[in-house]
């Protein structure tokens, strides 16, 4: 009988996999398995460069080895972890080199680069385009209109441009690709969307954070022409104030909608809270709809002597239409304590959510049945949480019993610690959510006396051990001058498993000592009222100590990109090759 293993797998499958495995796996580690491995990498040509949250090392050697023209997919990003990436990708290569590039995703960029970038993606085979500006001040009209040229040659299928509302004017106004059925906007005006619908005929998804209905004197766009129906399929508007007088006039335009999604902010007596409002419209307007997502906000001041029944809310969404014939569900939340009213659909659609405990929270929903009350959470992926406030015994942990978290699938937590004890204690953390989950933990802490810092340290501490999956910290904390937690016990607490760290610092010797103790960390950002004292001396240090680092100057913060250890690097390298190795060696003959 005979015994497959990894080695004797056929081309075509091993290629399949190699498209779940990151970069620097494939590159760095699966490449140095065995010589037909190797092999087989070499003549991949399906590359997706991911270069978020790289390490500056793997960074420098994916761009020494890896050839342009097998490169599919790019996402380059300036963010916090990654200072200046775009600008030194942009030193070792021309984008004329990636003849084959289906997508590219430009984070954080700033205009020089961007700039430099459009002047050589135009004859591009790109289908997918991203830019997120990292700055809110407007482009010059140059780059706006190469920006606008180049969107309008490139045969684009998905466009996604979170920029500046000016420079988006300029660009929602000219001549999108007739290809396009993915485009995703900041924001727009009523004018601007009408003009979208009106030249994208082969849209089928539009995401606005906002829509202006109203210009700058008060009036309201009035289309001259016939406003012609759009083939639009899915509609989703985020974050943003509306009312349902407006969002009906928006809504008119797509009967062909079978998706929308609305998260907004709206008022108390608005007729959008209303069910059989809604009813109407979407038997008169959407007659194809069949998923209805929504999660509102209610402004309004709500007088704590006023007598809120938060049945009424939800009374005209358990007819026969939504219950029946569309099973659409409804779940409307009263937060008494802190006046907050929020009126949502099931599952919650708001993947961002803040999470209130001794709020004396009064909820109603048109599901009966509490069985499956957990997965209504799971589209929920960041959640902000005060650690101070103590949670209810009415709440959802002993109303439901529930063998799982609340939230089982947050990714990114942030927690406040206001230095007041006691804190909510780990396991009522545990009932409410999954922390295996977590990849991102961020914790703001006040501390107003040297006293506390034990406890804080014992309880971050008690956190983090059961935090199997996080890659990235942020631990900012205001207290009186001193540490918060001190050098050795900091790294004895960050697992191994931390590569991005935020952190508080009190002066330039905690930053050499964190430097030094947590060889493991790819970036690292220090936060101090006085990093004005420190930039230069900490800047000559890391040029001794970690070759090939980017830094970048805050106002109050210092970003920096760590390259190599000056003398461990290289071991830690080949180390890394050779525990995958001896991992395949039972399975794998070597040439």
């Amino acid at each position: 009988m005979s015994t497959s293993s990894l080695y004797t797998l056929p081309i075509e499958l091993i290629y399949y996999l190699l498209e779940y495995l990151d970069l620097s796996t494939i590159l760095f580690s699966f490449r140095y398995v065995c010589k037909r491995f190797q092999t087989i990498v070499d003549s991949y040509d399906q590359y997706k460069l991911d270069l978020r949250l790289i390490s500056k090392t793997d960074f420098d050697h994916i761009c020494h080895v890896i050839s342009p023209k097998k490169v599919l997919s790019i996402i380059l990003t300036n963010d916090i972890d990654t200072p200046y990436q775009i600008r030194t990708f942009l030193s070792r290569f021309s984008f004329e080199q990636f003849s084959r590039l289906q997508s590219l995703d430009l984070l954080k960029i700033d205009e020089n680069n961007l700039f430099s970038i459009l002047k050589h993606i135009s004859n591009c085979s790109l289908k997918s385009l991203s830019i997120d500006s990292k700055s809110s001040d407007k482009f010059s009209y140059t780059t706006r209109l190469l920006l606008s040229s180049t969107i309008a040659k490139l045969k684009l299928e998905k466009l996604d441009l979170n920029v500046s509302y000016k420079d988006l004017y300029v660009i929602s106004r000219s001549p999108l690709p007739t290809t396009l059925k993915y485009l995703r906007l900041e924001s727009c005006t009523f004018q601007e969307y009408y003009i979208i619908l009106r030249h994208a005929t082969n849209l089928h998804k539009l995401i606005l954070k906002e829509c202006h209905m109203y210009d700058s004197d008060g009036t309201m766009y009035k289309p001259s022409d016939v406003i012609y129906p759009s083939k639009l399929k899915s509609l989703s508007f985020g974050t943003c104030y509306i009312r349902m007088k407006e969002l009906s006039i928006l809504l008119s335009c797509t009967p062909t909608l079978n998706h929308m999604k609305l998260i907004l902010w709206t008022d108390l007596c608005d007729p959008i809270l209303n069910g059989n409002q809604w009813e109407n419209f979407i038997v008169k307007k959407l007659p194809l709809l069949n998923k209805f997502e929504f999660f509102f906000n209610i402004l309004n001041y709500i007088n704590r002597n006023s007598l809120i029944n938060i049945h009424s809310f939800i009374n005209s969404f358990q007819t026969s239409f939504w219950l029946e014939k569309k099973h659409w569900y409804v779940a409307c939340d009263y937060m008494k304590t802190l006046f907050i009213i929020r009126l949502y659909s099931l599952p919650i659609c708001n993947s961002l959510l803040t999470y209130y405990t001794n709020s004396k929270k009064i909820s109603c929903s048109t599901l009966n049945t509490t069985s499956n009350h957990i997965k209504f959470t799971d589209h929920v992926r960041e959640l902000k949480f005060n650690l101070n406030q103590t949670i209810e015994i009415n709440d959802e942990i002993q109303n439901n019993q529930l063998k799982d978290p609340i939230f089982r699938k947050i990714t990114h937590l942030s927690l406040n610690l206001d230095g007041k004890l006691p804190y909510v204690s780990l396991q009522s953390l545990q009932t409410i959510i999954d922390l295996s989950s977590l990849v991102c933990l961020s914790m703001q802490i006040l501390i107003y006396n040297v006293a506390q810092r034990s406890s804080v340290t014992v309880y971050i501490s008690s956190i983090l051990k059961k935090t199997s999956n996080i890659h990235s910290l942020k631990l900012i904390y205001n207290h009186t001058g001193e540490s918060l937690i001190n050098i050795e016990t900091l790294s004895s607490i960050i697992p191994r498993s931390i590569k991005h760290l935020q952190i508080s610092i009190t002066n330039l010797d905690e930053m050499k000592n964190i430097l030094e103790k947590l060889k493991q960390l790819s970036s690292v950002t220090f936060y101090s009222v006085n990093m004005l004292y420190y930039y230069e001396d900490i800047i000559k240090w890391i040029k001794l100590k970690r070759k090939n680092s980017l830094c970048r100057k805050g106002l109050r913060c210092m970003q920096i990109w760590l390259g190599a250890c000056s003398m461990n690097d290289d071991n830690e390298k080949n180390s890394m090759k050779k525990v995958f190795r001896r991992i395949h060696h039972k399975q794998i003959s070597y040439y």
